[in-house]
C-alpha cells in the first residue's frame, strides 16, 4: 500500500467505499486502500473529502498495527508469548508491516495486558516445576526467550523443593539405565539430572543412593569383556596375547570398570571359568 502512495499526489479525494468480506475497501480518484473496519471507525473516513498523503500513510500505519494485534490476539488463547516471541512471530507474518507498526502493536498489547512478561515468566516456571525442571534449565529457558533479567531475579526458587523436585525426577530415571554398569548410570543420570537444570551439590547427592549388586556387575563386566576380546581376536588380529589384553583393558577401564575387577575376569578367562557363550 505504501508503494501506491508514493506514485500519487499530495492530495487524494475519496470517491466511494465498499465492504468486502472483513475489510473496508477505500476508493479515491488514482488507488484503492484495504483497511480494517477499526480502521474505518477511528479515522470516520467522508466520501467527498479530500485527504492528504502524510494522513493516508498515517492510516496505513495504524492500520498495519492493527493486523498485527489482531493476529497475536487470535494466537494467544492457545499459546502464550513473551514480547520477543510475539514480536519475531509478527516479524515472520508480516514482511510488508513496518517494524515501528509492530512495535506499536507490542507497546498496546502490553499496556492492554494480552503480552506481559512478567506473567510469562510465572506461569512457566508453574509449569516447569510440576514437570521437574531445576531451576538452571527455567531461568535459561526465560532468557533465552528474552524476559529481562529484572524479572527473572524476581522468581524465587526455594532450594528444599528443589531437592524435592530433583528427587522426583532421580526416580523417574534412576531405572533407566540399569543395563549400563555402575560407573555409566551413574554418569548418564549426573548428566540427565544437570540436564533437567538441577545444581551439582543436588544431583550429586542423590547418586550416591545407586547402589551396586556385585552379580549382575560382575556379568556386565564378563559381557564387555567378552565383546571386547571378540573385537581383537587373535586369529584375526596382528597383535599378540599381550597387546590385545592392554587394549581390552584400556578399554574396560574406559567403560567405567574398575581396573582390579578387570583383572580378576581376564584370569578368571585365562583359568577356563568364563563361558564365551
Amino acid at each position: 500500500m505504501k508503494e501506491q502512495l508514493e506514485e500519487i499526489g499530495n492530495v487524494q479525494t475519496l470517491k466511494d467505499f465498499r465492504v468486502k468480506g472483513n475489510l473496508v475497501v477505500l476508493i479515491f480518484e488514482n488507488f484503492k486502500l484495504k483497511i480494517l473496519p477499526e480502521t474505518y471507525e477511528e479515522f470516520k473516513f467522508v466520501v467527498g473529502r479530500d485527504y492528504k498523503k502524510d494522513f493516508l500513510y498515517q492510516v496505513i500505519f495504524i492500520n498495519d498495527k492493527y493486523t498485527a494485534e489482531k493476529y497475536i490476539i487470535s494466537r494467544v488463547s492457545k499459546y502464550m508469548y513473551s514480547e520477543y516471541e510475539a514480536k519475531q512471530l509478527l516479524l515472520k507474518k508480516f514482511d510488508n508491516i513496518s517494524s515501528d507498526a509492530i512495535d506499536g502493536a507490542i507497546s498496546d498489547l502490553c499496556n492492554g495486558d494480552v503480552l506481559n512478561d512478567e506473567k510469562y515468566a510465572s506461569q512457566y516456571k508453574d509449569f516447569f516445576d510440576n514437570s521437574y525442571y531445576g531451576k538452571y534449565y527455567i531461568t535459561n529457558y526465560l532468557s533465552l526467550k528474552h524476559i529481562s533479567q529484572e524479572i527473572i531475579n524476581e522468581l524465587t526458587f526455594d532450594s528444599k523443593f528443589e531437592t524435592e523436585k530433583c528427587k522426583k525426577y532421580f526416580e523417574l530415571i534412576k531405572n533407566k539405565y540399569v543395563s549400563n554398569n555402575y560407573a555409566k548410570q551413574k554418569k548418564k543420570i549426573f548428566d540427565g539430572l544437570l540436564k533437567r537444570g538441577f545444581g551439582n551439590d543436588i544431583s550429586l547427592s542423590f547418586l550416591a543412593s545407586i547402589k551396586v549388586d556385585p552379580y549382575l556387575e560382575e556379568k556386565k563386566l564378563i559381557r564387555s569383556y567378552l565383546k571386547c576380546k571378540k573385537k581383537y581376536d587373535t586369529k584375526k588380529s596382528d597383535l599378540n596375547y599381550k597387546s590385545i589384553t592392554n587394549k581390552i583393558i584400556s578399554h574396560l577401564v574406559y567403560e567405567g570398570y574398575e581396573y582390579n575387577d578387570i583383572i580378576r575376569i581376564i584370569k578368571k578367562d585365562e583359568e577356563g571359568e568364563i563361558k564365551n557363550d
